[in-house]
């Protein structure tokens, strides 16, 4: 029991194993059987699959060894390569991708191999496109291009059709698919025939011809032909002919038939055959060039022997072929050199079958003289003499060769002969061309007679090159003899002369006054020869070759053939100097020497040359301005002063670096130069480049210069202020070491106590200083710059402590005597006295934030032209005045708040008891809203839907005349917010421009999230709880006229009707004033109603305009204003909307506005059905901040009865729908 237990265990674990352990080693493909070898295959056939790519194997298809092979056959359809997987009882292993190997079946041809033409054969096989591009097709290896697949199956090609190329022999093909090769079939052309052999001349050593086909063409490396068993060398070959040699001393085995033997590629043929004929031959002996020449008919040279005069002569003679001809079997040229000794007789050709007997006769053949053209004879004639070959007076039989010589038609027998190579002749005197003489025997020489000149020679000159001051003469007969004489324009230069080869070369240099003319050269016996010279000026020295770059001097000019009048013509040349290719002004003093004034300019290697009649210029010669030297490097506060040598007159001439940086400068005075550097510079170097020369590098040092400071510092010690100014740079550009600034100040009161400020470096043209002394005056300001050892101390920049700066002002009823707080910044408490214009505000004291209370009694009337009034606080003898003050004017409440708060008659608002709300407190208290959130882009949202919603925004800012007319318009929406800041949780900062104008807008969005007082420029207004309120900032705007107006444009909309459920209600507007009346006074609140939510608007009375207090201008734009429009495209008709204007007076920089924005939600006023279904509507308001403005949105989130959705519209709703169609 015990053993089948232990038995069981082992075969489970040996087959968890197994299963563990499936994977391939390897695979071997043997034709279309795949073989592949692993572990863990199992022995069930039907849970196993193998698959190549996308094609599987399993069951039937497969056959197993045992578990570590399995063979399958991948079968005739086609297999793409991929990759290798088995898979068993659904776990798998991938081999990895592989190769499927093409293999060839068969391969058939259309006709039979010809060796001549081009077969075509069709190849089949499989695999041939296993890596989806197909097969190449090799032919021994080589890859036939020209074949293509022709049969298909499954849509794999399984046959190619090719085109094989002509040849003998066998040959292999095979394929390759991708890496892998098929088997290979080898095939063999077409056998070769012998049809024919053509026979030649016996011994006569020529080719024979075989005629045929199916031939190896030639260069061959398959054929071979053997006569009797003996191989021969074969010569040319092509489908139908061999051409070989055979050894003609060779005698048939067979009688008179040799048997032909032809094997081409392993494939033989036989044939016998007779190869010779008895021969004939023909011979036409000639002369050329010395040489006999005789033309034969199927020669056998190497079997013949060739005798002359008895004497074999074959050693002399070269056997080459016949002109026209290439085939020296058939017709040969012999051409033989005879020796001198061989004379004309008889000669004869000999081999083991025939003679040929010929005559040979020789003619005289003269070697020297080689040319046929002797000149330059003596007048009075002389001997010549004549080498060469057969100069004999006999022939080899002893008869007369009449050895002559013919000159001008005349024949002379009194030569010299000395041997039959050499011999001389007097030729009479005589002169002119033309005198032809040549020697004869009874043969006439074919030798072209010689012409003998009697010319008397010429000197000829073909140009003159001068080189510097030497001259260089070429042509002929130029060697210099004892009685050459050679002059220059009179002037003999014989002795400067020298040959140079063939030509004569005078210098270095030519005797002085020599000018141009004519150059003679005469020498006896021979014709002199003349040539017109026109010398090219020389300059040898020039002499200063460095001037200075600021004053005129002289120059002067040494050399030769300066010549201002031509010599030849005495007629005036244009002499010129050039310099840097620009003619300038010059002296002539003598033909060696000119002057010339060198003007002040810059820059070195100054081209000069003299130029005669623009058409013969001189050798160049160089000279500089002195290389510029910086001796010295003022600063006068932020101008800058070079002072040196050698700098360019003008500016522009002088480039001046500093810190590798150039700067424009520009010439004060004589080498100096004025410059302006950045306020950004640190110490550093300077240096100027004058033309194309460098100056010394000059080190410098920047004293700082303190330009302004961001403002007064207040006398309470408690500012903290940017000093603006100039070279405050840290860093020393030169050096890398530091250079750090230091501020101290004195005040006039105290003049001897530096006090040190505490300072941080901002960048090179800022520092941010604290100035925590308490005082009050005038102060001198100073920045010390430390450079290693070096300090440089700066202007003293006068400064005064801020006098009090008085901001705005509570207000009083005019008459109505009381205590009033003026905000005022930097004072000292302990000194105060203040006038509301002429009239003392007593008992001044100070109070925290920057408060001074005082006790006015309200007796200076109001400004005539609604100005404020002007406030004067005096403080340690230092005075502020501001215009801040406005008189209350008496404002009721609307509705008397409703008997349900407290109105501010000063304002005209209420201030509503804890449950009531709206601008007249007549609403019952609603929920609080939550708080809002603002992100960057100046969006501020309550969290709901947008089932109701207010947006309040700034659309335009747009100018006005007068008349009211518009002068430009600016819409928000092309503004480009530079500065979006998130100051707090509560608090937005903006700051935008615009392209192509120069106004600045800034925002300052705050959410309030409780009720509050803000004081506004003395207006105090009350902001609402859940209210946004912004400051609006608006600088640099260019009025076109002091006389115009800003306004600032407020879009208010909601949407235009609202459904409630029971009935639509259509969106209403109020104001503190009647739209339709044509009061000018202000609007301070504005409501915007839509259903049963509002959103209110307060408007402050005030505003600064240049940081004086102003009324505010607040109106509602009428409907017919074109900024409607302009909005409506923007915007949907749906909505309703209101455009409110806040307009400003002339500014020159900058006003400063107050709107507060603030929502609640109205209970509802219905009593019906309408209530009761809606009782579960919880009301949301939001607060969306958009463009500079704020969007105030009410959301109702409501559970609705299901039979809402199948309500009837009545009557009045269809009636308002269709009054907004016709709209």
């Amino acid at each position: 029991m015990n053993f089948i237990i232990i038995l069981f265990f082992f075969i489970f674990i040996k087959q968890c194993i197994f299963i563990d352990a499936l994977k391939i080693d390897s695979y071997q493909q043997i034709n279309q059987t795949i073989s592949v070898y692993g572990s863990g295959f199992g022995s069930d056939p039907n849970s196993l699959e193998f698959s190549i790519g996308a094609s599987k194997y399993s069951g039937a298809n497969l056959i197993l060894h045992d578990d570590m092979q399995v063979n399958f056959d991948i079968g005739t359809r086609g297999v793409y390569n991929g990759m290798l997987k088995v898979t068993l009882s659904g776990n798998s292993f991938d081999y990895g991708d592989i190769e499927i190997t093409p293999t060839i079946t068969s391969i058939s041809f259309q006709s039979s191999l010809n060796t001549m033409y081009p077969s075509e054969c069709t190849i089949i096989g499989n695999n041939f496109d296993a890596s989806k591009i197909g097969a190449e097709i090799f032919y021994n290896g080589i890859n036939i291009t020209n074949c293509n697949a022709s049969q298909w199956s499954n849509d794999f090609p399984v046959a190619y059709t090719c085109q094989i190329p002509p040849g003998v022999g066998s040959f292999v093909i095979d394929s390759k698919v991708g890496s892998k090769y098929s088997n290979n079939l080898t095939l063999w052309y077409e056998p070769p025939y012998i049809g024919d052999v053509l026979q030649v001349l016996y011994h006569s050593n020529s080719l024979i011809t075989i005629e045929g086909h199916n031939f190896e063409p030639y260069p061959l490396n398959k054929t071979i032909v053997s006569i009797d068993g003996v191989e021969a060398e074969i010569v040319f070959s092509n489908y139908t002919h061999i051409l070989f040699k055979h050894d003609n001393t060779l005698k048939p085995t067979n009688g008179s038939f040799f048997k032909v033997f032809i094997d081409v590629g392993g494939l033989n043929v036989t044939k016998d055959s007779q190869l010779y004929n008895s021969p004939s031959t023909f011979a036409s002996p000639k002369e050329e060039n010395g040489k006999c020449i005789i033309n034969l008919f199927y020669p056998n040279w190497n079997y013949t022997d060739f005798f002359f005069n008895e004497i074999s002569v074959k050693s002399y003679c070269t056997l080459s072929p016949y002109p026209g001809y290439s085939d020296t079997d058939f017709i040969s040229r012999l051409i033989c050199d005879f020796p001198p000794s061989i004379k004309s007789g008889s000669a004869y050709f000999t081999d083991t079958i025939s003679r040929l007997d010929l005559e040979i006769l020789l003619s005289p053949y003269v070697i020297t003289p080689s040319t046929q053209q002797i000149n330059d004879w003596p007048l009075n004639g002389g001997e010549i003499s004549f080498y060469g070959k057969h100069f004999d007076k006999t022939m080899f039989n002893g008869s007369s060769n009449n050895l002559v010589i013919n000159y001008n038609g005349n024949t002379f027998t009194n030569y010299n002969l000395i041997n039959n190579t050499f011999m001389t002749f007097n030729i009479p005197p005589g002169n002119g061309t033309n005198n032809l003489l040549y020697i004869s025997s009874v043969v006439n020489s074919p030798q072209p007679p010689f012409n003998i000149t009697f010319v008397v020679p010429e000197i000829i000159i073909d140009s003159i090159v001068q080189i510097n001051q030497s001259l260089l003469i070429k042509g002929s007969n130029l060697i210099i003899t004892s009685s050459m004489i050679i002059t220059l324009s009179g002037i003999d230069i014989t002795s400067y002369c020298n040959n140079n080869v063939s030509d004569i070369i005078c210098g270095p240099t030519l005797p002085i006054g020599v000018k141009s003319g004519q150059l003679l050269i005469e020498s006896n016996g021979y014709k002199s020869a003349t040539y017109i010279l026109y010398l090219t000026p020389v300059i040898t020295s020039i002499y200063p070759n460095l001037f200075d770059t600021t004053s005129n001097e002289t120059l002067t000019i040494n050399g030769v053939y300066f010549e201002s009048i031509d010599p030849i013509s005495q007629k005036s040349n244009n002499l010129q100097i050039l310099i840097d290719n620009t003619v300038v002004t010059s002296v002539f003093i003598n033909s060696t020497s000119i002057t010339t004034t060198i003007l002040p300019g810059v820059g070195s290697n100054h081209q000069i040359k003299v130029s005669i009649n623009q058409t013969r210029f001189s050798n160049n010669d160089t000279f500089s301005y002195y290389q510029p030297i910086i001796l010295d490097f003022k600063q006068t506060n932020n101008q800058f002063e070079i002072k040196g040598n050698y700098l360019g007159i003008n500016s522009e001439d002088n480039k001046v670096y500093y810190n590798n940086i150039q700067i424009e400068s520009k010439v004060s005075s004589l080498n100096t130069l004025e410059l302006t550097l950045l306020d950004s510079f640190s110490n550093g170097e300077v240096y100027v480049q004058v033309g194309n020369q460098k100056s010394n590098i000059y080190s410098t040092f920047l004293t700082p210069i303190i330009n302004s400071i961001s403002k007064k510092p207040y006398v309470d010690g408690s500012s903290v202020i940017t000093v603006y100014g100039n070279y405050f740079s840290n860093l020393n550009y030169q050096t890398k070491q530091s250079t750090p600034t230091t501020f101290e100040f004195k005040l006039d009161n105290n003049p001897s106590n530096s006090i040190l400020l505490p300072c941080n470096y901002i960048d090179t043209i800022s520092y941010s200083c604290e100035f925590t002394t308490k005082g009050y005056g005038n102060a001198i300001l100073s920045a010390t710059k430390t450079d290693s050892s070096n300090t440089y101390i700066s202007n003293s920049f006068n400064l005064s402590y801020q006098e009090p700066k008085v901001i705005q002002s509570t207000s009083l009823f005019y008459k109505v005597a009381g205590l009033i707080n003026i905000t005022v910044e930097s004072y000292s408490a302990d000194s105060l006295q203040v006038f509301v214009s002429n009239s003392e505000c007593t008992n001044a004291i100070a109070l925290i934030n920057k408060q001074i209370q005082c006790n006015y009694q309200a007796d200076v009337p109001p400004n005539s032209d609604g100005k404020s009034l002007n406030i004067t606080v005096i403080s340690n003898s230092m005075v502020g005045i501001n215009e801040v003050f406005y008189y209350n004017t008496r404002h009721e409440c609307p509705n008397n708040c409703s008997n349900h708060g407290i109105c501010n008659l000063v304002n005209g608002q209420c201030k509503c008891s804890n449950e009531w709300q709206s601008n007249d407190c007549s609403q019952e208290k609603q929920p609080p809203l939550p708080e809002p959130s603002v992100d960057n882009n100046g969006e501020t949202t309550l969290d709901g839907g947008n089932n109701i919603n207010f947006t309040v925004s700034i659309t335009y800012l747009r100018e006005t005349d007068l008349n009211g007319k518009t002068v430009k318009v600016l819409s928000l929406k092309d503004i480009k917010w530079n500065n979006q800041s998130q100051i707090s949780k509560t608090q937005s900062y903006f700051n935008g421009t615009f392209d192509n104008d120069s106004v600045q807008v800034e925002l300052d969005v705050t959410f309030f999230k409780d009720e509050e007082n803000f004081d506004f420029a003395g207006d105090t207004i009350l902001i609402p709880s859940n209210s946004m309120k912004y400051i609006i900032l608006i600088s640099n705007w260019n009025f076109t006229s002091p006389l115009n107006n800003l306004q600032v444009i407020y879009n208010s909309q909601t949407t235009a009707f609202y459904d409630n459920g029971c009935e639509i209600i259509q969106a209403n507007s109020s104001s503190n004033l009647d739209e339709e009346s044509k009061v000018t006074e202000s609007v301070t609140w504005f409501q915007l109603v839509s259903g049963n939510s509002a959103m209110d608007a307060k408007f402050s009375r005030r505003m600064f305009v240049d940081d004086r207090v102003r009324m505010a201008s607040v109106s509602i734009l009428d409907s017919n204003d074109s900024l409607y429009n302009l909005t409506s495209q923007s915007n949907s008709n749906e909505s309703y909307k209101k455009l409110i204007a806040i307009t400003t007076p002339y500014f020159r920089s900058n006003v400063k506005l107050d709107p507060s924005f603030s929502s609640l939600l109205q209970p509802s006023s219905s009593t019906s059905e309408c209530e009761n279904k809606n009782k579960w509507k919880i009301p949301v308001i939001a607060v969306l901040c958009s463009v500079g403005g704020a969007t105030i949105v009410a959301i109702t989130a409501t559970m609705i009865y299901k039979s809402y959705k199948n309500k009837k519209i009545n009557l009045e709703f269809a009636s308002k729908l269709k009054a907004i169609g016709e709209q």
